[in-house]
């Protein structure tokens, strides 16, 4: 039996992205999950260990709760790398999948690491070559480290979180328009009726980060 680690920057397990995952492999695939936040017991102390820093970029995830976080980009960076190690070391998995479409620096692991970041990078480059791309992120604080992360490309960004009740997702579809090429939807917690909801009030193709992922990784296995 083949096994998959799924390492997210929040706290496992992400039962909001994962089945949808899991879903698209066989049976005989076994996946064990970890989180970047699994050791701390509330929002109050993932805060102070890894909160956000003034001027420096952050990411937003989801605790075991199922409330939603912010968390300082570069102070997850270590407690990822723990994670891997454990997945590897002690699990002994084959292959391991971030559940994060942020960037990050180069992780040490003696498996390949399927980032989605990398991935969506690659797939919309792939199709769009002279066009503009739409960006839907959660937070409006991400929208210049937005802009960074996809230099190279025309984008058009909107944030719309999909850790609330309310729905904040139509409205950035709708601050997007319909007149890009391409919408990526740049958070692993946009979910498949996001996208089918983006798709319809853009009028344009949709790349969703689990997908993305899910799909990639099954060739790897």
């Amino acid at each position: 039996m083949k096994t998959i680690g799924l390492v997210t920057i929040g706290q496992s397990p992400r039962t909001d992205i994962t089945p949808d995952i899991i879903d698209q492999f066989p049976d005989d695939v076994e996946f064990i999950e970890a989180g970047a936040l699994d050791e701390f017991d509330s929002a109050d102390e993932v805060r102070e260990a890894v909160g956000p820093r003034e001027g420096e970029p952050i990411f937003v995830t989801r605790l075991r709760d199922g409330s939603s976080v912010t968390v300082d980009r570069n102070s997850v960076v270590e407690l990822m790398q723990a994670r891997i190690d454990e997945l590897t070391d002690d699990h002994g998995v084959s292959t391991i999948g971030v559940l994060c479409t942020g960037d990050f620096p180069a992780f040490e692991s003696d498996v390949p690491i399927l980032e989605p970041s990398d991935l969506l990078h690659a797939w919309a480059s792939s199709i769009v070559q002279d066009g503009t791309i739409g960006v839907l992120l959660p937070k409006p604080e991400q929208i210049d480290q937005t802009f960074e992360k996809w230099n190279g490309f025309d984008i058009v960004p909107a944030a719309g979180s999909p850790y609330t009740e309310d729905d904040e997702i139509s409205p950035a579809a709708e601050a997007i328009g319909t007149e890009t090429d391409l919408v990526v939807m740049d958070c692993m917690g946009y979910s498949f009726e996001m996208k089918k909801r983006v798709q319809e009030m853009t009028d344009t193709s949709v790349l969703l980060g689990r997908s993305v992922l899910a799909k990639t990784a099954t060739e790897v296995v």
